[in-house]
């Protein structure tokens, strides 16, 4: 990795997003389809890819997901670290705020403000308001070199180039490492012109307006017959991991939906029918644990659709189940 391909990294990423993207900022966000994957925007030499994958995130293609055999699900990896490493307990104990949220992992408060190359969507593109789901996070090298204290900021870096980094680059805003800021409250919406052209996305609900997470990327899972599909994303606002799960189905039939943890614990989940895009039910939840399956009931009781999740064996696999 040279040093010109980093220098013209910067310049791209403090780049208006507006130039980076073309307008209209959103319609481009949308064809791409893409959800962000926090910790995983890697320097690479070819600035026009990684400028989408900084903005958009890497797409996740639901037909491809669907095709793959079955395979050991990432909560099984022996690999999950079982206690805080050395830089996260020093950050509980010096960083003001944090706070332990599982075996291996520290959250500490954002800044309040988006990174940077955040794509903000403006509150005329939210077509039927917004619901809080949980929160957001990212990594300390979001943010520029001086937002957290100067250690903790040298030391992540240190171990994305040195540790997570290979020869095409190193990951920016990684939390492999067990440290996560919480950038805001993480906020389901359907972004686009209207209920009847709107696109479901995760968004980060600030001070200074929303800014993308990640869409939905396809969205076949609402097409007349089409199986049922769950979005996953991490959350530690309760204080311990839980995972944010979002569903539809084509019509506007379901009534109740509840997400059944591996432990065998129901939730009942939030249901919009025709109310959030037209046509469509769209259902959530944020629950502790792990999900395992969503069960879709008509107004009668009847089961529409018991949605066991599929098995997963990488984090961006893990998200579309």
């Amino acid at each position: 990795m040279n040093q010109h391909t980093i220098q013209d990294l910067e310049r791209v990423l403090h780049d208006p997003v507006s130039e980076r993207l073309g307008a209209p900022d959103l319609a481009t966000i949308h064809r791409f389809g893409a959800r962000r994957r926090r910790g995983r925007r890697t320097a690479i030499a070819a600035l026009a890819a990684l400028t989408v994958a900084a903005v958009a995130g890497v797409g996740v293609g639901i037909d491809r997901l669907r095709d793959q055999p079955d395979r050991v699900p990432v909560a099984a990896d022996p690999n999950t670290p079982t206690e805080l490493s050395p830089l996260a307990k020093r950050v509980l104990r010096e960083v003001p705020g944090a706070v332990q949220v599982s075996d291996w992992q520290v959250v500490i408060p954002g800044p309040g403000v988006a990174p940077e190359w955040d794509q903000e969507v403006p509150a005329g593109q939210i077509a039927a308001g917004t619901s809080t789901v949980g929160s957001s996070y990212t990594g300390v090298t979001t943010f520029d070199r001086g937002t957290f204290p100067d250690w903790l900021y040298d030391e992540v870096q240190r171990i994305e180039q040195e540790e997570l980094g290979d020869e095409n680059g190193y990951p920016v805003g990684s939390t492999e490492m067990g440290v996560l800021v919480e950038l805001g409250e993480a906020e389901l919406a359907c972004v686009g012109e209207s209920r009847e052209r709107c696109r479901l996305a995760l968004l980060t609900g600030l001070e200074s307006g929303y800014y993308l997470q990640w869409s939905m990327g396809t969205e076949n899972f609402l097409d007349p017959g089409a199986d049922m599909e769950v979005f996953l994303d991490e959350d530690y606002s309760r204080g311990t991991p839980s995972q944010i799960a979002i569903a539809g189905l084509d019509g506007t039939d379901v009534a109740r939906a509840d997400f059944i943890t591996t432990s065998g614990t129901v939730v009942e989940g939030v249901v919009e029918a025709g109310t959030w895009s037209t046509g469509d039910s769209i259902f959530w939840a944020n629950v502790p644990g792990e999900l395992a399956t969503v069960v879709a009931y008509d107004a009668s009781g009847e089961v529409i659709e018991d949605h066991p999740l599929k098995p997963c064996d990488s984090p961006v696999e893990c998200e579309v189940r």
